[in-house]
């Protein structure tokens, strides 16, 4: 078996054993769960120090053969099992997933309650995650992305606030119904390889060795889509099923018009929760767009440009406006991770090299600096008892330090140079504009926008008179300095070096420009 496989399953074996093995203590639920996590980051780095770059294709493969459907379509059986890799695309996804995992773990309070319920849902809310970004086959994505939702729902329902379960309810079903719009968009995808929907039979056609066979693996559906005729998969075929995915991933990612429950989750989810929900789960839709999207379906995403792009500058300016507003720091970051991604939106419609790199980028950059926000905002919600901003106020005077990584924090998010920030966001832009000028240009108000609604927030949470009870506040302690400094570095090194990923992501946007022509 290749690294892959054994990344997606430590995490998975940490969760078994904490939830079997009798008689553990919570320090042991906190060792094991932290153990799953590292062990993950260990392997993900060692795949990035094998991985090969002189190739786009998949790294690390690892199949496991569960069940076959015989005769199932065309007199051909369809083989149903997991199947594990990386890619230029996945693997800073991965190393992003299991960074943010294990600083959440470790972040997690020491007064924690219900530990071993704690670390079982997050250790099985990892292994989902990185089984989405690892998977080579529709079922092992679907089956990965149902396991991270319900195990992101029961953390969000048992350790939220107050009104968590009607938080997690919706959660539930928001989520749910992109699962569903995805499983009908992927099948869709796969009968459509096979000739389901064309207007001739599949094995006239002689298009491609194996043509007509049903199949769920990727590499195969890329190939076979990229050299399919319009009488083996008709262009209305695949333009149903595009939007159909489209729909998903916008329901997927909290886009406008289907955002709001990613601000009420934000709202009453614990701090780590948060971290891990922001900082890696939203990212799901727009790595399935840009892996379904783009890579099976380039031609739809050049149809649909102007739409998709249209959406980007919409949630970029609604996020912006809507944060603005925000009295609550979760609320705020939520929406601004929303205008945010709608970045990613633009880039994809630009279906440029710098388009796509910066979509790629963004999401890494986001997933960073989301979770250090959450995780700092955490930390001064946990010592003032609010997280509500006309609340605050004067905290540089007691909290230096965490009111000066909050400040790096808001401009990474605003799109300071040297940071992660920038250099997802110039790309996209520039991708932007190369497609789409004037759309571009309405979006660049965005991102003014964003920097006013930061540097309000921390005007008004870190300056001015300190109240009373706030004086003799406790700094950052050492636990929090660990999750804290290392976030605060992946954003400055991406910012300063972002040739660290953007050599992996580059693979990925070759492979894609070739395949969408």
């Amino acid at each position: 078996m290749g690294l892959v496989f054994w990344i997606v399953l430590a995490p998975l074996i940490a969760a078994v054993l904490i939830l079997v093995v009798p008689g553990l203590r919570a320090g042991a639920h906190r060792a094991l769960g932290l153990l799953g996590s590292a062990a993950a980051l260990v392997l993900a780095l060692a795949a990035w120090g094998r991985f090969q770059y002189a190739t786009s294709a998949y790294q690390e493969v690892s199949r496991l053969h569960w069940f076959t459907l015989p005769a199932l379509w065309q007199q051909s059986d369809l083989s149903i099992g997991l199947s594990f890799g990386v890619d230029g695309l996945s693997l800073p996804l991965v190393l992003l997933a299991a960074f943010i995992s294990l600083l959440a773990g470790v972040a997690a309070p020491r007064t924690l309650q219900r530990t071993r319920l704690y670390y079982f849902w997050m250790e099985l809310a990892t292994a989902g995650i990185l089984g989405v970004f690892t998977a080579m086959d529709l079922f092992t994505f679907l089956l990965a992305l149902e396991l991270s939702l319900f195990a992101a729902f029961f953390l969000i329902h048992l350790f939220g606030e107050a009104g968590s379960r009607k938080a997690a309810f919706k959660f539930l079903l928001y989520r749910g119904l992109a699962s569903v719009l995805f499983l009908a968009a992927l099948v869709g995808l796969a009968y459509g390889a096979a000739g389901g929907f064309g207007t001739t039979q599949p094995d006239t056609q002689g298009i491609i060795n194996g043509a007509g066979a049903l199949t769920f693996d990727i590499p195969t559906l890329t190939d076979t889509l990229h050299k399919a005729s319009e009488a083996f998969f008709t262009p209305h075929a695949r333009s149903v099923l595009f939007l159909i995915l489209l729909l998903g991933v916008l329901v997927e990612e909290a886009f406008v018009p289907f955002h709001t429950w990613l601000p009420t989750t934000h709202e009453f989810s614990d701090t780590t929760t948060n971290m891990l929900i922001g900082g890696v789960l939203t990212k799901t839709g727009a790595y399935a767009l840009l892996r379904f999207g783009v890579g099976l379906l380039p031609g739809e995403v050049r149809h649909w440009g102007v739409l998709i792009a249209v959406l980007g500058v919409i949630n970029i300016l609604y996020g912006a406006f809507a944060a603005w507003a925000q009295k609550d720091w979760r609320r705020l970051i939520a929406f601004g991770s929303i205008s945010h991604m709608g970045l990613v939106l633009l880039g994809v419609a630009a279906l440029n090299a710098a388009g796509l790199q910066g979509a790629m980028f963004m999401m890494v950059s986001s997933g960073l600096l989301t979770a250090l926000l959450f995780f700092l905002t955490g930390a001064i919600k946990e010592r003032t008892q609010t997280a509500l901003i006309p609340s605050l106020g004067g905290l540089s005077r007691p909290m230096p330090m965490l009111s000066g990584f909050l400040l790096v924090a808001a401009l990474g998010s605003l799109g300071l140079p040297l940071t992660s920030g920038f250099v997802s966001e110039i790309q996209a832009f520039i991708g932007g504009f190369g497609t789409y000028p004037a759309i571009s240009f309405v979006g660049v108000i965005g991102i003014i926008l964003s920097a006013v609604y930061l540097l309000y927030a921390m005007e008004k949470t870190t300056f001015g008179p300190a109240r009373q009870s706030y004086t003799g506040l406790a700094d950052a302690t050492p636990r929090e300095y660990v999750p804290t400094v290392v976030l605060t570095a992946l954003v400055l090194l991406i910012g300063v070096y972002p040739s660290v990923i953007g050599d992996l992501f580059g693979l990925s946007v070759q492979a894609l420009l070739r395949i969408g022509g």
